[in-house]
């Protein structure tokens, strides 16, 4: 099995985040973290060398919700640099 692999529930997610940012609009904390360092973006998102990257991988909501984000198909389907894959799980899986 792919060393990439998670499943969650019906779908087996491959791939590793391409850092193409585009999951990463909206302000998931209404404020709280200070102000975007991107306007529109989240406050953990910055772009360092032409690369969107997360300022703090260790941020509780890194850890609790990027981190697993995607986690089906429809999450990605209106952004086309998504680099996960996504395939119906089996019983085997």
């Amino acid at each position: 099995m792919d060393p990439t692999a998670v499943r969650f529930g019906d779908y087996v997610r491959t791939g590793e985040c391409c850092r193409c940012g585009q999951c990463c609009w909206g302000d998931p904390f209404n404020g709280q973290q200070g102000p975007a360092k991107l306007e529109g973006a989240c406050p953990l998102l910055n772009l360092v060398a032409g690369v969107y990257t997360c300022t703090d991988r260790q941020h509780p909501y890194y850890l609790n919700g990027c981190n697993v984000f995607p986690s089906h198909p429809g999450q990605i389907a209106d952004k086309p640099g998504c680099s996960y894959v996504f395939e119906r799980a089996t019983n085997g899986d």
